[in-house]
């Protein structure tokens, strides 16, 4: 029982008037020196004040006296948790629950340690006996919230959380991350009304509003103003928020305002020097949607190139913090335009995979080490991966995925599916049923590594590289012993983990292996099994697109970063020479500064020609897949873009018999349709030289009796192109071929 000094201090001491606390503690030791409470109550003061040796002295003093009190074991583990001991700290938990193994606090502390030293199922075990013995705790919930969600269980994580909000209904943190999970689920509307709680929760929740910009700028059709507006207000309530600053430099990096993005990212840096997120950003920031003019484009090789260098000479892997910001920025912008520049980027591209493969590997080494081939027992189906984040109705889907996954011969593969992205439609079950094992939602990253090399494949397949930031990722570390890569995004990948890059033999020029890092794999003809979905026989006007009656129509409905600077000259030089004639450029991407950036060129230069621009092109909104299907069959000539050649849509302008002009470029990605041409025996629209292109196209638009000719010539050997079987027999004995060739090479077997 406490004397009447030491029950005075302790009133004091509750009240928070610790200077008296600590003279009457002290003089109740004067007159006992071996009084525990005395003792006890003067550590936990000193705790305090900060004076952690002082404290630590006093209790373990305490301790000698009275060696079985819970109590005083628990607050010498706060001292030495307060002081950075950790395991210290552990050891008086546990004494402290030994001594009295109701005491929830004791529970709680010691998982709050465990989780900071990220040893998380011993955390977990630690939260869950406290809400044994008290249910009502919303820090533990909230906290248990945190493990899952780093943990990649995102509907665990929101079940915690949920727990936190019923007994703590104003907890802002709890809302807002739940709203993380919604966006990291892709259901943006769930999200955004969670940070918008969390904000009105607490209106100087800075981070909320950071989330809420992210959130906005993932909807379609969403204001960039709005976007901004958040970061904005976010910085506003926290000047050092480095993810404001980084996120505000990505709103004008996607509209392709660079100099106001990369002053956005110098923000974000001047705030953490650390902050590699913003120098990978700065770095992918040289590279331009659309560009004024060709010697733009060197310009800007140029300062990516001093940017990369850059990044390599400062990115430090020295330590596990370091490791952890680097492998985070990953994926998170990507080189995707410098493909679109025109050039052979095999040495640029190197620099970037190396770099992404050095990054990926120091932070999962146990993901990067080669693998021995698995056996292959005689008749027993290879064990094939596919990793993409488009098992859904888009151009990867449409070309190559599904005609691979539909048509390769299962009692020769086992397929395995691996959906990386959150989007989901028909085509999504319909890759499920191609699959012996179909992999999605999966959020942790380290959880999808570990299926995917528990699955014990032959070979792994990415049909792009360059797009999704996840398949990049996995694409550095070595999940297979033999890893290929195709062009779903037509440009190499860089990465020394990929070992084959898989192509069409006509779609590759002869020096093509100079193009890649991997290994070039030429399969036949366009390498794909395309099969067209029904036209719709449906009546088509040009009224519906506000054309005029009688003028030739191009098609050139691409997206516009595909149509190079130095090419723009076509379009005037066929309008000098046909006349009446409307040239249909499509507005995607659906970005104004970009769709005007690219008018001023493209005005500029029928400027130069002295023709008004206004009389002959045309921009059309996003079409839905009937209405494009429409344009097709209303338009007269098709003109492929040069550089950045169309393969899906000059297949479905082939579909509807739609005379295709084509100039076939140096690199792969400027050659598809001319392909596709030569498949069909279709030679004579295939220009060898820019004046032949312009009287290609003339020629077409002017004579309806050779465009009648053409159409009629592809309404009969249109055929060839598709359902190519011979392609899907080739690339099985490429599989084939390349597991046996790795079973007998001892390069590639680890001895352990």
């Amino acid at each position: 029982m406490m004397n009447r000094t030491v029950r005075s201090a302790f009133e004091y001491h509750q009240k928070g008037n610790l200077k008296q606390a600590e003279i009457l503690y002290k003089k109740a030791l004067k007159k006992e020196p071996s009084n525990f409470d005395a003792l006890h109550m003067l550590g936990v003061v000193s705790s305090q004040r900060g004076n952690h040796s002082i404290a630590i002295s006093y209790i373990e003093k305490a301790l000698k006296f009275n060696p079985a009190n819970a109590h005083a074991y628990f607050n010498l583990g706060n001292v030495y948790r307060d002081k950075g001991q950790l395991n210290k700290a552990i050891s008086c938990y546990q004494k402290s629950l030994e001594l009295n193994p109701n005491n929830a606090n004791a529970y709680f502390s010691l998982g709050m340690i465990y989780q900071s030293k990220g040893e998380l199922d011993e955390a977990i075990n630690c939260y869950q006996k406290t809400l044994l013995l008290n249910s009502a705790l919303a820090d533990v919930y909230y906290n248990l919230g945190i493990i899952f969600q780093a943990k990649g269980q995102l509907d665990k994580a929101a079940s915690f959380y949920q727990q936190v909000i019923q007994i703590s209904p104003s907890h802002a943190d709890a809302y807002n991350n739940l709203g993380i999970i919604q966006r990291e689920k892709g259901q943006l509307n769930e999200a955004i009304s969670y940070y918008q709680k969390a904000i009105q929760i607490n209106p100087e929740h800075a981070i909320a509003y950071n989330n809420l910009g992210d959130a906005i700028s993932l909807k379609e059709n969403r204001r960039i103003d709005d976007v901004i507006s958040c970061y904005q207000k976010a910085i506003e309530l926290d000047k050092y928020l480095t993810d404001a600053h980084y996120n505000i430099g990505n709103a004008y990096k996607e509209e392709n305002r660079l100099i106001e993005a990369i002053a956005a990212y110098d923000m974000a840096l001047k705030s953490n020097p650390n902050y590699i997120k913003a120098l990978w950003a700065r770095c992918m920031s040289q590279l331009s949607v659309i560009y004024p003019d060709q010697s733009s484009i060197q310009i800007s090789r140029e300062l990516y190139l001093k940017e990369l260098m850059n990044l390599q000479s400062t990115i430090s892997l020295r330590n596990p913090e370091d490791i952890e910001a680097a492998a985070d920025a990953v994926g998170r912008h990507q080189p995707f335009f410098l493909a679109y520049q025109g050039y052979n980027d095999r040495d640029l591209q190197h620099l970037y995979g190396e770099l992404v493969c050095r990054i990926m590997s120091s932070r999962h080494p146990e993901f990067a080490e080669h693998l021995p081939m698995p056996s292959c027992s005689c008749g027993d189906p290879l064990r094939i991966g596919i990793v993409s984040a488009y098992f859904f109705y888009h151009s990867n889907w449409k070309i190559p995925i599904k005609g691979w996954i539909e048509n390769i011969d299962s009692s020769r593969f086992s397929l395995y599916g691996y959906h990386t992205g959150k989007k989901k439609d028909r085509a999504t079950e319909l890759a499920r049923n191609c699959f012996t094992r179909f992999v999605k939602d999966i959020y942790s990253f380290e959880e999808l590594c570990r299926i995917i090399r528990n699955d014990n494949l032959h070979v792994l397949l990415y049909p792009e590289i360059g797009m999704d930031p996840t398949t990049l990722k996995l694409a550095a570390l070595r999940l297979a012993p033999v890893q290929c890569t195709s062009w779903g995004h037509p440009d190499t990948s860089g990465l020394p983990t990929i070992d084959y890059y898989l192509s069409g033999d006509l779609i590759e020029p002869k020096d093509a292996q100079e193009h890649y890092t991997e290994k070039l794999i030429r399969l036949p003809n366009l390498s794909v099994y395309y099969a067209p979905d029904p036209v719709p026989d449906a009546e088509v006007s040009r009224n519906m697109f506000g054309l005029r009656p009688k003028s030739i129509l191009y098609h050139c409905c691409q997206t516009l970063y595909k149509y190079l600077p130095k090419y723009d000259e076509v379009f005037p030089r066929i309008a000098k020479q046909a006349g009446n004639c409307q040239f249909l450029f499509s507005s995607l991407p659906e970005i104004e500064s970009i769709i005007e950036q690219f008018k001023t060129r493209i005005f500029q230069k029928f400027k130069e020609f002295n023709l008004d621009a206004n009389n002959y092109v045309v921009f059309l909104p996003a079409l839905d897949k009937d209405k494009y299907t429409a344009l097709n069959k209303l338009c007269d000539v098709f003109l492929d873009p040069i550089g950045w050649s169309g393969c899906t849509s000059t297949l479905e302008a082939i579909d509807c018999n739609l005379p295709v002009v084509a100039f076939p470029s140096p690199l792969m990605r400027g050659r598809e349709s001319t392909a596709i041409l030569t498949m069909m025996g279709l030679k004579e629209t295939i220009a060898a030289s820019l004046d032949e292109y312009v009287a290609l196209a003339v020629k077409l638009g002017q004579s309806s009796e050779w465009r009648r000719e053409i159409s009629e010539k592809i309404a009969r050997n249109k055929h060839i192109v598709y359902k190519d079987k011979y392609c899907i027999t080739v690339l099985e004995d490429f599989l084939d071929k390349s597991v046996k060739e790795r079973l007998v090479s001892k390069e590639h077997v680890i001895v352990k």
